[in-house]
């Protein structure tokens, strides 16, 4: 059980370090921790009868057993409650916002009345009235988890991921701790350790790997955070000292060429090579500028349809140029509506099809598709290009790496520029490729809250709260 205490424990905690503001992640967290509590109520047990045998040692005892009813309180009333939330978080839209406001309110209700209710028999907590709540809530928030669907592949393989982490460990412990119990069989809660360390294993390798709930390991994140602030910092300073030596070679430059008396030329050819070299500098140093200046992201509602359509006539040119067909699977949608910063996402969406069709010299096919629902809304750009070897996938959006090293003006920074505004932005960019047979890039939205509206003036946050210093990003890529 100190095993079960520790990996549940520590599952609680990395949801709340990788993003604690999500309502889905503090609710899963809370379900870990009361399934921790549970087994440090079992482990306690030992301490207990250790200081029973020492006399002297009877006020630590008393003291360890209250501290054992409160943690097994904790898992009993806490992990039907806290995964019926979590259920409700995640399946999203299941309530109406008003009732969803209310709910864990009103789903407390219960847990404060078994609090109340007397406890016979030795056992801590009276299973009959437990399990007409308990049982219930986590049926209920089951089958909302089972239930909620998917809107493009690689949702659906993130819920498959999700599901098979919490599920089966919850109902594994619906059947061992709630409902064998009314039946007069108990302590069964022992075999737990069967299913947590797969559960927690799942977690762990899709955390790391695969991602779960939409994000990956917050080391990552920070990384990339970290990565981008020095980016801009270092490109700041590397600008300004390379300005100023700038200046004076094209000062002493036109000095030159003003005081030459070559007749020929060949003194002024020679000026014009240089001046022509300063300006080509000054041209990199100004786009590498551009590309890693930090902005405030302003949040307003968009209609990415008519950003899509917008996007596709601007690239249609250059398309027929190389000899690629825009295939748009969103010239009849309707408006769908999200809440973000519409130049930069603008910007974002024309890095990534640029990239599509710089993969595609030759011609081939793009296609670019919108859906929209309840649970947000999704851009797919699909090339038949050439596309990125798997080893390189996961590299693809770190700053500066870029599989174009031979071409100019190119500084790896565009898919590093949209994974991180979509993630500011409470979406994500997800890639898929194989080699040879294209690329597929998908930028995914988070359903607006209806309240979130924008305040003249100012920006506002993706939870409809006004924008502060953290919502800064660098630019462009």
């Amino acid at each position: 059980m100190v095993v079960v205490w520790a990996v549940l424990w520590l599952a609680a905690l990395l949801l709340l370090l990788v993003n604690r503001r999500s309502p889905v992640f503090r609710w899963l967290g809370l379900v870990a921790f009361s399934g921790g509590s549970g087994a440090l109520a079992s482990v306690m047990d030992g301490w207990i009868t250790a200081y029973d045998a020492d006399p002297s040692s009877y006020d630590t005892a008393e003291m360890l057993r209250h501290i054992q009813r409160l943690c097994s309180w904790t898992s009993y009333y806490g992990l039907p409650y806290g995964y019926l939330l979590f259920a409700v978080s995640y399946h999203g839209n299941a309530l109406p916002v008003k009732l969803g406001k209310w709910m864990p309110w009103a789903a407390l209700i219960p847990v404060l009345i078994m609090l109340a209710l007397p406890i016979d028999g030795g056992y801590p907590v009276a299973y009959l009235p437990l399990g007409c709540w308990a049982i219930p809530y986590m049926l209920i928030g089951t089958g909302l988890i089972v239930t909620k669907r998917a809107g493009h592949p690689a949702e659906w393989k993130a819920h498959l991921t999700v599901t098979a982490a919490v599920v089966p460990a919850v109902l594994f412990a619906l059947a061992m701790n709630y409902t064998m119990p009314l039946f007069g069989v108990y302590r069964l809660w022992q075999y737990n350790v069967w299913s947590i360390p797969i559960a927690f294993l799942i977690f762990i390798i899709a955390l790391f790997k695969y991602g779960f709930l939409g994000v990956q390991l917050m080391i990552e994140r920070r990384k990339l955070d970290y990565s981008m602030r020095a980016i801009t910092s270092g490109t700041a300073m590397l600008n300004h000292a390379i300005k100023n030596d700038i200046a004076k070679i094209k000062l002493f430059a036109d000095k030159i060429s003003r005081s030459s008396g070559d007749e020929s030329g060949g003194m002024q050819a020679d000026t014009a090579v240089i001046t022509r070299s300063v300006e080509h500098i000054e041209a990199m140093i100004r786009s590498v500028h551009e590309r890693t200046q930090e902005l405030v992201l302003r949040a307003e509602r968009i209609d990415l349809a008519q950003l899509v359509r917008a996007q596709a006539a601007v690239i249609q040119p250059a398309a027929e140029a190389t000899g690629v067909a825009v295939v748009l699977n969103a010239g009849d949608t309707a408006a769908i509506e999200v809440l973000a910063d519409a130049a930069q996402t603008q910007e974002a969406l024309h890095n990534v099809i640029n990239n599509a069709l710089e993969a595609m010299p030759r011609g081939g096919e793009l296609t670019i598709s919108l859906t929209g629902g309840k649970r947000g809304s999704i851009i797919e750009i699909r090339d038949t290009g050439c596309g990125i070897e798997k080893h390189h996938l996961h590299k693809v959006t770190e700053p500066f790496f870029t599989t174009k090293s031979g071409k100019s003006m190119n500084f790896g920074l565009g898919l590093a520029y949209c994974s991180q505004l979509m993630s500011r932005q409470g979406g994500e960019l997800r890639i898929r490729s194989e080699l040879g047979q294209g690329t597929v890039v998908t930028l995914v939205f988070p359903a607006p809250r209806r309240n979130a509206v924008r305040t003249k003036g100012q920006g506002v946050g993706i939870d409809g709260s006004k924008a502060t210093g953290d919502t800064r990003y660098a630019r462009r890529g």
